[in-house]
Order: C-alpha cells, then sequence, then structure tokens
C-alpha cells in the first residue's frame, strides 16, 4: 500500500521521501462473511465516505445487488475532482488520495504531475452522456500491475481518456468492482477536493 512518509519539501514544492519505518495502522471497515446493509445477504464491496475515518459520513456494505446503488449514492453529492484508476488484480481497497498528499505517499514526481493535468482536463461534457465532467477514468493497463512504491506508477497517461460525471464514474466502479469478483473490497469516495482514486494493499 502508498505508505505515507515523512517528507522534505525541494524548491520547487515537490518533496523528497525519507521514510520513518512506523507504519500507520486503520481499523478495517468490513470484514468478510459480514451482511449487506440493505439486505442481509453476503456483503461483498464496502463503500467508505470517511476515506479512513478522516471525513464525516456512514461507511455501508452491500452484495453485488445492492452495492451499485449504495456507490451511485456516496457520489451524488461529490463536489470534487478526481483521477481514477480502474480497479484490478486481487487489490482489495481503493483508497483515495488528495492532491497535496501524493508526494508524502510515495508517488513520484512524473505521476504527481500526470494526475495534475488531468486534473485541469475534467470540467467538459461527460463521455458517456452530457452532464458535466468531474472525473477522469484511467484504464487498468496504463498502470504498473505492481504499484511501486518511490516508482513511476502510470504509463501513458497524457493521451485521452474518458471524462466521467458522478453517475457515470459510479457505475464504472462499481462495473469495475463487481467483476473483480473478490470476496470482500472497499471503496473510498472522492472528497471536495482534487484527488486520486487508485487500488491499493500489502
Amino acid at each position: 500500500m502508498f505508505r505515507r512518509t515523512d517528507a522534505e519539501e525541494q524548491d520547487d514544492g515537490l518533496n523528497i521521501y525519507s521514510d520513518d519505518g512506523d507504519e500507520q495502522e486503520f481499523t478495517e471497515l468490513f470484514v468478510a462473511g459480514q451482511p449487506c446493509d440493505v439486505c442481509g445477504a453476503e456483503g461483498r464491496i464496502g463503500v467508505d465516505p470517511t476515506v479512513r475515518g478522516t471525513y464525516e459520513g456512514s461507511p455501508v456494505l452491500g452484495c453485488l445487488e445492492h452495492a451499485p446503488d449504495l456507490i451511485r449514492r456516496a457520489f451524488d453529492d461529490v463536489q470534487g475532482i478526481s483521477v481514477i484508476v480502474e480497479p484490478f488484480g486481487d487489490y482489495d481497497a481503493v483508497w483515495y488520495y488528495r492532491l497535496d498528499e501524493l508526494p508524502s505517499y510515495q508517488f513520484v514526481r512524473e505521476d504527481v504531475e500526470g494526475v495534475s493535468w488531468l486534473l485541469l482536463a475534467i470540467g467538459g461534457p461527460c463521455s458517456r452522456c452530457s452532464e458535466q465532467s468531474r472525473h477522469a477514468w484511467i484504464p487498468s493497463d496504463h498502470v504498473d500491475p505492481k504499484l511501486p512504491e518511490g516508482r513511476p506508477v502510470f504509463r501513458g497517461i497524457d493521451g485521452d481518456f474518458d471524462m466521467l460525471c458522478n453517475r457515470c464514474a459510479s457505475s464504472a466502479l462499481a462495473t469495475a468492482c463487481a467483476e473483480l469478483s473478490l470476496p470482500l473490497l472497499s471503496l473510498e469516495v472522492p472528497r471536495g477536493a482534487m484527488g486520486l482514486l487508485i487500488p491499493t494493499g500489502d
């Protein structure tokens, strides 16, 4: 997972890293076998608007049938903009990082600059409907599947990508999460800022 490090700021405003060796521990919001909050069936996709307890909100767990609606409702009020990486592989968490946090989580300069440029491109019409876009959708083949820390994660993100409104972004996420068929997946929700939503894990 992308771990926060102590960082020294350079003259250009970006950071160099010095890992303090202490990993932050997070309480698991959802556990395998926990029932869906809607119908009591097996919960498969957890939706966390609190971003690991940083913001207000109520985490909810949905089965594969009800998770799409829970994700859509969570995205309805998102005011910020984000770059969303399609969930992939065996990564069972999708975490949100504010743009200003990326260097302290070991995202390198190339990735921070690439994400910044994509965020500037958001705001036109959604690629799938007529609503205003709020999210750039990055297919998994534009990401190093190892998600390396301290090395570039993205590949070729200077191209054209789908720009999605809240509703279409939540639909794309729900579909991608369900297709992974993981026992349990935790999905954070972008907040009222600029940021990155990306799979993560140990």
